[in-house]
């Protein structure tokens, strides 16, 4: 998070960023994330599903939450928990762009790039896995196990 925060805090300089965070997975790295950010910046919530209790997506996503905050000519970056195979990431990246914002980058926690059918980019990456079904710090299964304080795995 401290490597992130740097780049981040670099990158912007001079600049007040907007954070987007995909909940539910990245609440845990995205508060994480903005602590290690010596900016101004504000932050945003909204909330994507494609997987529901499932471990693979359905490749349909749907809105659950919708933003509160205009983005319209704001420096946005989203944070996710994991890009897997792009398609949620992608359907998010049209949907926020369609606000008119000044730019729009990702910080993702993970990557799964071996997943990938959509190629989305990331401009900020924790981790790049293997493919794997990882769960715990904010990612679930089935809805639980997001309190645990590390990330885990269930070979695919």
């Amino acid at each position: 998070m401290r490597e992130l925060g740097l780049e981040i805090t670099r990158d912007y300089r001079n600049k007040a960023p907007h954070f987007v965070s995909v909940l539910n997975g990245a609440f845990i790295f995205t508060a994480d994330l903005v602590r290690n950010i010596n900016l101004p910046l504000t932050l945003d919530f909204l909330a994507l599903s494609s997987y529901g209790n499932a471990q693979n997506s359905s490749g349909e996503v749907e809105l659950l939450k919708d933003l509160r905050l205009p983005i319209a000519g704001k420096d946005v970056i989203v944070v996710e928990d994991i890009v897997d195979t792009g398609i949620t990431l992608n359907y998010l990246m049209g949907y926020l762009e369609a606000r008119k914002p000044a730019s729009v980058k990702v910080a993702a926690l993970l990557s799964k790039p071996s997943r990938r059918k959509v190629q989305v980019p990331i401009h900020y990456l924790g981790f790049e896995i293997e493919d794997a079904y990882v769960y715990g710090y904010g990612l679930d299964r089935a809805q639980e196990d997001r309190n645990l304080p590390f990330i885990t795995s269930i070979k695919s």
